[in-house]
């Protein structure tokens, strides 16, 4: 009996032991490694958006001097930024959001509110006719409070977009005609914001930046099915990683078949002293968070 006994001990402590601590009810993000942007120039590079192609990941950045789409490389700590195809446009950028479908690119511009293809064969921005004004929506008025995420479903041609906050909103759009399908949004229960979004295998990936938190979302019945915090890295109780900040910065979000990567726009502002003691980091340029996927997620 006393073996039997020891033997449930035994196997409750060590399953207590393998799972993952939750907040607020939400299991965490187990961290991997801690990447720091190697700064060239002395203009900040305000890392916005992430995609991938291939073996290659691009990103944008959402200053008006950034009118590239940026290759990365990485290193063992750090990776750098390359030039690799410059944007044309009569527009001023911020951009805020990528992705890409069939060699195209499409980003978010949240300082004029259009949404624009960048296309294979040109290096000039063109604005979709998307028709908000049916909606009433004015995604010029929006500014600081306007798009934040874009992702694309390929395979059947629909463009989700996704307001910030004031309030959040999810848009679908329809690709083959540029006419809006739905607006929706989730419960708000844990954030008040978005700041980027992937879809992937008919789920929404949605990050809330001032929750810590990465969320899968039901496109179908607009239901949250799952939800991981990264809240341990990025607003730990000893310092948040870049001093004098008191909002969420997490703006970039990349899903890989085992690994969940978050971009940090950092507004320039300094690595903490806690970011400094517990993960090497220096200076004001942005970080990028490797973590485990988790199962099924």
């Amino acid at each position: 009996m006393r073996t039997l006994i020891f033997s449930l001990v035994l196997l409750l402590s060590c399953h207590w032991i393998n799972t993952p601590k939750v907040k607020n009810g939400h299991p965490k993000l187990e961290l991997l490694s801690v990447h720091q942007l190697e700064k060239t120039d002395t203009l900040n590079f305000d890392f916005s958006g992430i995609t991938q192609v291939g073996n290659s990941i691009y990103a944008v950045a959402d200053k008006p001097w950034n009118t590239y789409l940026y290759s990365i490389r990485f290193t063992e700590n750090s990776w750098s930024v390359d030039s690799a195809r410059e944007m044309l446009t009569s527009e001023r950028l911020d951009l805020e959001a990528i992705d890409q479908c069939d060699g195209n690119y499409y980003l978010a511009n949240e300082f004029t509110g259009s949404i624009n293809l960048l296309q294979s064969k040109s290096d000039n921005l063109v604005q979709l006719p998307i028709n908000f004004e049916d909606y009433q929506l004015k995604p010029e008025t929006w500014k600081n409070a306007g798009w934040e995420g874009l992702t694309v479903d390929c395979v059947n041609q629909v463009m989700y977009l996704v307001k910030e906050r004031q309030p959040r909103n999810i848009i679908s759009v329809d690709m083959k005609n540029w006419q809006i399908l739905e607006q929706f949004d989730i419960p708000q229960h844990d954030s008040n914001d978005f700041s980027d979004v992937k879809f992937q295998n008919g789920f929404l990936y949605l990050l809330e930046r001032n929750g810590n938190f990465v969320t899968k979302v039901d496109i179908k019945q607009k239901k949250v099915l799952q939800k991981y915090h990264y809240k341990h890295i990025a607003s730990h109780p000893n310092g948040k990683l870049y001093a004098r900040e008191k909002y969420g910065m997490a703006e970039a979000l990349l899903l890989l078949d085992d690994e969940i990567w978050i971009g940090l726009d950092n507004n320039g502002h300094e690595v903490s002293d806690h970011a400094i003691k517990t993960y090497q980091m220096k200076g004001n340029s942005p970080v990028i968070l490797k973590f485990k996927r988790p199962k099924d997620f």
